[in-house]
């Protein structure tokens, strides 16, 4: 029997274009209707209902022959098994294509997280032969070299992705991210190398003289209404200004009006909300957002965020809302927005991704993250989950341990850094300093 949770429409609000550009993004373009799509919080049709789907007649994944890795610890129902063959070091963004390719951004500018070694290249890992482990590692783009450059001096080629970091299928396209662009490739479904070198510019994120607090690691996502969203993060800072706050911010580019497109805020006051997430089919878009490092006696948390229009968090002004920092004002955190999951400081949450409805209660359309954990010892990183809401489909609760591991074992597995849920149902989690990856499936999951 079917059966639909109830969609109702909590939250009424909905993306439009922003009428007033940031501190050193392009002038704002003129607005102009946008397609309509589904209010942030509403149920999302394009997740099927998990009674819907058909059954699925192939061997359990659980039960493929396959690299085991007993130093990860997952929920009893679950496996967890090593995927690659070969490390991908610096592995920082993966994205599954259409055809279920696993696609992986791997810069070979070392991270501000302690991960270096990377190809500078745009690799693909495929599993022809459905044993559950990638046949090869190819490079899509990229790995002109592999030395760690810097990255203003790789803009000067656009075919160098030594800081190569987001990724995002949409429309024909793999959209990336360098250290102050987004560009694109065409894509075909079943490409396993680009079809031009450096691909074509999207948008530039920073004109003109560039602060030097800007990281150059951005991630990109697609909203349901076409629309391209980037993330610009920036490093500590305790000097307290509306153009500080302006630095770290999420835009949204209308690639639709042409290229290169101009970046919208959508939002701003972040340090660094690094890892964006839009839900398929619906108007949620999320960011894992991180907090002031030193922040720890005054209130600092990391946060799952939702991307609301014209909403400002307060980064480095503010801890939170009605919560100045030492350099901070009451009345600049009075109208700051509010996370829907908390997370504790220096736990560090990176990827994000839904649950599709394969994995059973009490994990079912929950929200999943890859957390980094501590730059000193790595405390805190592996995998956790909080649910959501059964009616709007909103993130609620706490982040709750899921998988552990990745810090252990004399730090043989580093740590998680992103994570991407296969169409089959996996759960698939990068580590960005081991260079492994690893899928984790309940028992019961059966291959399509």
């Amino acid at each position: 029997m079917t059966r639909r949770f109830l969609t109702v429409g909590i939250l009424l609000l909905a993306f439009a274009a922003c009428t007033s550009s940031p501190p050193g993004a392009p002038g704002a373009s003129s607005a102009a209707p946008k397609p309509a799509e589904p209010p942030p919080g509403t149920r999302c049709e394009a997740d099927p209902d998990p009674l819907d789907a058909p059954p699925a007649t192939g061997p359990k994944f659980c039960e493929l022959p396959g690299a085991d890795a007993p130093e990860i610890k997952v929920p009893e129902g679950f496996c967890v098994r090593e995927f690659t063959t070969t490390p991908v070091y610096e592995t920082r963004v993966m994205r599954f294509a259409p055809n279920g390719d696993l696609f992986i951004a791997a810069p070979s500018e070392g991270t501000p997280g302690g991960a270096i070694g990377g190809p500078g290249a745009i690799v693909v890992l495929a599993d022809d032969d459905h044993d559950g482990r990638a046949d090869a590692t190819v490079t899509y783009a990229g790995a002109m070299n592999a030395r760690v450059s810097d990255c203003t001096q790789s803009e000067t080629n656009s075919a160098d992705l030594a800081c190569v970091h987001g990724l995002a299928f949409a429309d024909g396209f793999l959209y990336y991210t360098r250290s102050n662009e987004v560009r694109r490739f065409a894509y075909a479904r079943g490409d396993r190398r680009s079809s031009s070198p450096d691909g074509e510019l999207v948008a530039t994120l920073f004109e003109g003289e560039r602060p030097t607090s800007l990281r150059w690691t951005h991630t990109v996502d697609v909203r349901s209404d076409g629309h391209v969203l980037v993330s610009r993060g920036r490093l500590e800072g305790s000097q307290c200004s509306p153009e500080e706050m302006a630095i770290g911010a999420v835009f949204e580019l209308d690639v639709a009006r042409g290229l290169p497109a101009t970046p919208a805020l959508v939002s701003d006051g972040f340090r660094n909300p690094m890892y964006l997430r839009c839900r398929a089919g619906c108007g949620d878009c999320y960011a894992n957002e991180l907090s002031g490092d030193g922040w720890s006696g005054i209130g600092g948390h990391e946060k799952l965020v939702l991307l609301r229009p014209n909403t400002h968090w307060g980064f480095p002004c503010c801890v939170a809302r009605n919560n100045p920092a030492p350099n901070g004002t009451a009345d600049q955190c009075a109208g700051l927005d509010t996370e829907h999951v908390t997370v504790p400081l220096h736990d560090t949450p990176f990827g994000l991704d839904f649950e599709t409805g394969k994995f059973g209660a009490p994990y079912t359309y929950g929200v999943f993250s890859a957390l980094h954990g501590s730059s000193a010892g790595w405390a805190g990183t592996g995998v956790s989950w909080a649910p959501t809401d059964p009616v709007t489909h909103l993130p609620t609760g706490t982040y709750q341990p899921f998988a552990t591991g990745w810090a252990l074992q004399g730090k043989l597995h580093g740590r998680a850094t992103d994570l991407t849920f296969a169409p089959d149902g996996r759960l698939f989690v990068g580590d960005d300093v081991s260079g492994r990856i690893f899928w984790i499936a309940p028992r019961t999951l059966a291959r399509p």
